[in-house]
């Protein structure tokens, strides 16, 4: 049913990579300037924060339908014991999505985190500890060796 969509998947998954890698640095620098200045956190913190969160959502969703419509990720999983030894299937079939999982869940507890802050510098400097390593993770977890645009 959405294997006939796994190329515009691919493709939508492959480009708002980048949309998250703005967002994410965006963040990060937001924060910094607003440590630097004292700056409120709200609304900028917390504005630059849900796009960052919201981007990697979509991607997260995104991810899951192409998850489920690769032909790769089918491959690993109907013979586990082969797919496993093969790394650029294992990378995409487990490595890669356990890292972006992981850096969802880095992203969400900094921002949950930053919300609840009393504190604006307090804010920031725990925005950007959770954003910054959501974004390694996520970095990390990028086949820089696929094409870096699918238009």
């Amino acid at each position: 049913m959405l294997t006939a969509h796994y190329p515009t998947l691919l493709a939508i998954h492959s480009d708002l990579r980048w949309l998250i890698l703005i967002a994410g640095a965006a963040a990060l620098i937001g924060c910094v300037i607003g440590i630097s200045r004292k700056k409120p956190f709200a609304p900028l913190g917390r504005l630059l924060g849900l796009l960052y969160v919201s981007f990697l959502d979509t991607q997260f969703l995104v991810g899951i339908l192409l998850s489920i419509s690769s032909p790769i990720v089918r491959a690993v999983w109907s013979n586990p014991a082969v797919g496993m030894k093969n790394d650029a299937l294992r990378f995409f079939a487990v490595e890669h999505t356990f890292a972006m999982l992981i850096a969802l869940a880095l992203a969400h507890i900094g921002a949950v985190k930053s919300r609840k802050a009393k504190e604006s510098l307090k804010a920031y400097k725990v925005a950007v500890t959770w954003y910054a390593a959501s974004l390694a993770v996520i970095l990390l977890g990028i086949p820089w060796w696929r094409p870096l645009l699918r238009l």
